[in-house]
């Protein structure tokens, strides 16, 4: 939705912001919730929800760890560091409108309300606006951001460090909002809707290839000869090569975010939580898939290890479940096909076909996180970076 200007406390409003009488913000006590990841999601009357939550305590906390680094309460700002409060809590709600959910919606307008708005000056609103139509084409459709897209948040002043910062809000809001969709769902939560968008149309297949892809970044790396304790100890704890991946040294001008990106990464990635590795990849792939991340869906194609169906899943989702035997698989397939398409459509009927075929909800919490954790990595990997195969020819060079 477009910012509005509006008389209540002389600031820029998205619609969502206010009630209908327009002198409150639409639910207040939102902002202060406790729990700023999943939003007073607390203890479920079903035990076995209760318990697989509790043995995924990790994931949580690592995500409310990048709550807190994303959205701080103070930033200071210089010529490197232009993203405010304001503008980090306005791209969140942007995302958030976008996914139609409404506790996020209510939580981040309410969190958004009591901050200065920027200056009214042309500058500021054309910079505004170009921040906000960047989060909504990335939230909606991956696949509309380009690197002249990325120029155009160069233009209006972002830094390298503020693009990777703002990218990483996106995708964080991208997988919340699944997460908090999904476990309503598990806990047979009805939906609540706000007006949104239609839902995600899937990527054109024709980039897809089981062939080994390579990403090259769109943007300057951190130059290792310069960079600062805190980026190299990151790099250092990301991979055990990351100071030679480009993706690890593009995020990390901005450790911070890619320290508990990389805590929320490798806890949802772990094994032994009752679904298989390949369930865990199929889920991942479907949701890469949709999205249009080339990249992220060959990684996950060789753990599926049936390359006929991954092929025919890069064709056609839907026929390729009408021609599939595997009901387990099936049904998986929908569900993160549907969690990743209109996660504010999303309820206890869309996972209920995973109850019938004997999983648990340790098992179906596993692919509701694993198709969440995929909507954020796809959005990084994707706006970041172009990915190639060995016939293509070599991308453009970073942009300065």
């Amino acid at each position: 939705m477009e910012a509005l200007r509006r008389s209540h406390h002389n600031q820029w409003y998205h619609e969502t912001q206010s009630s209908v009488r327009g002198d409150s913000p639409l639910q207040p006590q939102a902002a202060g919730v406790r729990d700023r990841f999943l939003l007073g999601l607390g203890e479920f009357a079903d035990a076995a929800l209760n318990n697989a939550l509790i043995a995924r305590a990790p994931v949580f906390s690592a995500s409310l760890d990048s709550c807190r680094v994303l959205f701080p309460e103070q930033v200071a700002l210089s010529r490197y560091v232009t993203l405010s409060p304001y503008d980090r809590l306005c791209t969140a709600l942007t995302v958030a409108q976008v996914t139609g959910v409404q506790a996020l919606c209510s939580h981040y307008a309410a969190r958004l309300a009591p901050l200065d708005s920027p200056d009214a000056s042309r500058e500021s609103n054309i910079r505004l606006a170009q921040i906000t139509q960047y989060a909504r084409q990335l939230a909606t459709h991956p696949t509309l951001i380009c690197r002249k897209a990325l120029q155009q948040l160069s233009e209006v002043g972002l830094s390298i460090g503020d693009i990777v910062s703002f990218t990483q809000i996106i995708g964080f809001v991208s997988y919340q909002a699944r997460v908090v969709a999904g476990v309503a769902a598990l806990a047979g939560r009805p939906t609540a809707l706000v007006p949104g968008f239609p839902s995600i149309d899937d990527a054109s297949g024709a980039e897809f290839s089981l062939e080994p892809l390579s990403w090259q970044p769109r943007l300057p790396l951190v130059d290792l000869t310069t960079a600062g304790a805190e980026q190299l100890d990151v790099l250092d704890q990301s991979h055990p090569n990351a100071r030679d991946e480009p993706y690890y040294r593009l995020l990390a001008h901005d450790a911070a975010a890619l320290r508990e990106r990389n805590g929320v990464f490798n806890t949802i990635s772990q094994t032994g939580y009752g679904l298989s590795p390949r369930l865990k990849a199929l889920s991942a792939l479907v949701t890469s898939r949709i999205n249009g991340s080339s990249y992220c869906a060959a990684e996950q194609a060789a753990a599926v290890a049936q390359p006929q169906l991954v092929l025919a899943l890069f064709d056609d989702i839907a026929q390729t479940q009408q021609r599939l035997d595997d009901r387990l698989s099936v049904a998986l397939i929908q569900v993160s096909a549907d969690l990743t398409r209109s996660p504010e459509k999303f309820t206890p009927q869309n996972v209920q076909p995973l109850f019938n075929l004997g999983l648990s909800q340790a098992q179906a919490l596993e692919a509701i996180l694993t198709s969440a954790l995929y909507a954020w990595e796809n959005r990084l990997r994707y706006s970041l970076g172009d990915t190639l195969t060995a016939q293509r020819c070599p991308a453009a060079a970073p942009l300065a």
